[in-house]
């Protein structure tokens, strides 16, 4: 009796415990859109000519006639290519993809989190909160306003990219706002002769490349000028 009351006494083991996750290393959030395809814009000769009289104004009007001639059968050409997107929607997520956007816009501790759709014009406008779901309290933003293939007289042909970056912390609003164009000149691609093969692609694609890198360096500028102007240092 005295045996088995000492054995009913003794401490049984305690029951294994599962073994602890390890902690989640990516404690902050950079959601990224891309744009709404890619749209263009073309000055010409005699958009920059500053004459004036009958004669100019004839020429104007006939350059004017000869360069919507020359839009409208690129225009057509380009719907019958095998890229009547150059710089698609999905386009540009596959190049955002292929960057290291979390080290370009904060660092490894970012979670990048690539959008499929693009973000309604009125909403990036309007909002501003938040423009996901996200309750993160370390939180960015970067939006690919605009994607712009530019083709001006004097500057020849460039992509421009017009960007939006927001950074927050548990506020509803962001403690930090930036937003530039970034453009990178152009070689190959082009819509007025139509050159749209796989080289003028491939350039097209790392002209957007460029232009992420490009805006990333002033973000940079910037923020170490709202410092300096507030009277911090980096």
């Amino acid at each position: 009796m005295t045996i088995w009351l000492a054995f009913a006494g003794a401490a049984l083991p305690a029951p294994a415990q599962p073994p602890a996750e390890p902690p989640d290393q990516a404690i902050c959030e950079l959601h990224v859109w891309p744009a709404s395809g890619m749209t263009s814009i073309r000055q010409r000769a005699s958009e920059s000519n500053r004459m004036t009289g009958l004669l100019p104004e004839l020429i104007q009007r006939a350059q004017q006639q000869a360069a919507e001639r020359a839009d409208a059968q690129a225009d057509a050409r380009l719907a019958q290519s095998a890229a009547p997107e150059p710089l698609s929607t999905a386009r540009q997520t596959e190049v955002l993809h292929a960057l290291p956007l979390s080290d370009l816009f904060g660092g490894s501790d970012y979670r990048t989190v690539i959008h499929n759709e693009p973000l309604e014009s009125r909403a990036i406008r309007a909002v501003k909160s938040r423009y996901s779901a996200a309750t993160t309290a370390c939180y960015a933003e970067l939006v690919l306003v605009d994607v712009v293939y530019s083709r001006e007289y004097a500057r020849g042909r460039n992509l421009k990219t017009l960007f939006r970056y927001r950074q927050f912390n548990g506020a509803a609003e962001p403690y930090y706002s930036f937003g530039t164009w970034a453009q990178t000149k152009l070689e190959i691609f082009s819509f007025d002769p139509l050159r749209a093969d796989e080289a003028a692609l491939n350039e097209l694609a790392s002209a957007l490349r460029s232009n992420v890198v490009l805006f990333s360096e002033y973000l940079e500028r910037g923020r170490q000028s709202t410092a300096t102007n507030n009277g911090k240092s980096e």
